[in-house]
């Protein structure tokens, strides 16, 4: 009975062993894909709580890791200080665009709570000259009208909103509304409409003309140089955030520096050693 189950057990150990290997394949194919310093980077990428911290921070830990990856793979840096440097010339260059996009959110806040007050302020005073060239409006929409043209309660109504005014020719285009009230002739009532259109016209321009400037200053508001002029620095935190991103700036120029220079003196060494090594003809 040993003879006829010993086919069946060493059957078993092949297929466990064939899965075994698949897997182990499966599990080095990424690794061997990249080179030994971004491989040595994914290591210790993935245990260190930096990657955590990023996420609190609002930032993608996949965009750095390949941000780092590529600059590994673009420089191919040797064990040891060259990939120090190249790690922290990523590093610099990722707390520069950290350094960037906290000014970038600043600019965005300020000229949001700034355009907030601009609109309010320009709201308000458009409000109000809105609310005075209405009544002229109206009063033109009414004497424009076929048939008898403004109403008694039309023409009260207006007159109510002039009680300020102490200009003679607002006072006598009043006097004039006013005897629209009366029965007249049919033709004494369409010369005196005729009249009070042709006294409107200057009257209403000064408002109307405040209405447009009002308009256009709504609209400058939301223009793209007055944008740009909200987005100017003004403060301490906008300030301080252009300084730290131009002292990364001058610390990713000396790292870069730094590793030209070691990666230099390395393949001197190695000219030199090539130079010596080779026999002096006699």
């Amino acid at each position: 009975m040993s003879f006829a189950n010993e086919p069946e057990m060493i059957q078993e150990k092949t297929n466990e062993q064939e899965v075994n290997a698949a897997r182990a394949a499966e599990a080095t194919t990424p690794e061997a894909a990249v080179s030994p310093v971004v491989a040595d980077f994914r290591r210790r990428f993935f245990t260190d709580s930096q990657y955590g911290l990023m996420g609190l921070l609002g930032e993608q830990p996949e965009e750095y890791q390949a941000a780092m990856e590529s600059l590994l793979e673009d420089l191919q840096p040797r064990q040891g200080l060259e990939t120090q440097l190249v790690e922290q010339i990523g590093e610099t260059f990722w707390r520069m665009r950290r350094a960037q996009n906290m000014r970038d959110g600043l600019a965005l806040k300020s000229i949001q709570s700034k355009m907030q007050n601009e609109q309010m302020l320009v709201g308000m005073e458009a409000s109000k000259v809105f609310d005075a060239v209405e009544p002229f409006e109206r009063l033109q929409k009414a004497l424009s009208r076929r048939g008898q043209g403004p109403t008694a309660a039309e023409i009260d109504e207006f007159v109510k909103t002039r009680k300020g005014a102490v200009s003679p020719e607002m006072q006598e285009f009043i006097t004039l509304l006013k005897s629209l009230k009366e029965p007249r002739e049919e033709v004494e009532r369409k010369a005196a409409l005729r009249e009070a259109r042709k006294q409107l016209v200057p009257l209403m321009d000064p408002y109307e003309s405040a209405a447009w400037k009002s308009g256009r200053k709504c609209e400058r508001v939301r223009s793209t140089a007055n944008l740009a002029a909200l987005m100017a620095p003004g403060d301490r935190q906008s300030t301080y955030l252009q300084g730290l991103e131009d002292s990364y700036l001058r610390r990713m120029w000396r790292l870069i520096n730094a590793f030209g220079k070691v990666r230099q003196g390395i393949l001197q060494n190695k000219n030199i050693i090539n130079v010596r090594s080779k026999p002096e003809c006699i």
